[in-house]
């Protein structure tokens, strides 16, 4: 069975990148495809990836695996620029698969934000109806502001929510009021696509 190997940012992205790739992968129907939890690599995050970028680099080729997804938040700047800007130092690389990156404006939390009935009506930790009114992917801040929305003396935390909550994205909403969302949504059909083929595309 054909695996995507995911390279994110955060402690809490372990179990919720994987969770959340299912449920791209079972809604696009590629269901010979999964998440190889073995092999998930932690990054850290744009800076700390551009600085260790060969070494990165180095470690994919030998593992070779069938598609690789560069999952990333982006609290500044334009998600395609930068996208580009890592996909031109990756294409050099020459590897034998197929590679995507995609860049959560501004964090992973915003996609919470833009399925917020659905992630609200789901868990006990957010009251019911609960909405966002404005751009998710223009708010800085999304854990804090999800903190506050919390039974009083409890806060978000990556490790303890993200997973839950990544459970319960719609993804139809999440694709609506998300552009960057969309362009995962995109990146997960393009590695499925393209496997066997040497390939990046931001």
């Amino acid at each position: 069975m054909p695996s995507i190997l995911p390279l994110f940012e955060g402690h809490g992205e372990v179990e919720a990148v994987p969770t959340l790739l299912k449920l791209l992968l079972a809604e696009q129907g590629h269901h010979m495809w999964h998440v190889d939890h073995r092999r998930l690599k932690r990054v850290r995050g744009l800076s700390y990836l551009r600085k260790n970028l060969a070494n990165f680099l180095g470690y994919l080729r030998i593992d070779n695996p069938d598609a690789v997804l560069i999952l990333l938040d982006l609290d500044d700047g334009c998600p395609v620029e930068e996208a580009r800007s890592l996909s031109a130092e990756i294409i050099k690389a020459q590897l034998p698969f197929p590679v995507a990156v995609v860049f959560a404006l501004r964090e992973y939390e915003a996609w919470f934000l833009s399925s917020l009935p659905t992630v609200a009506a789901s868990t006990q930790l957010l009251p019911t109806g609960l909405e966002y009114d404005g751009d998710p992917e223009g708010r800085r801040g999304c854990k804090g502001w999800l903190s506050r929305q919390m039974p009083s003396g409890m806060i978000y935390k990556e490790t303890l929510h993200q997973e839950e909550f990544t459970r319960f994205i719609d993804l139809e909403c999440a694709r609506r009021n998300s552009r960057s969302f969309r362009r995962l949504c995109s990146a997960v059909g393009q590695l499925a696509q393209n496997v066997g083929v040497s390939s990046v595309t931001p």
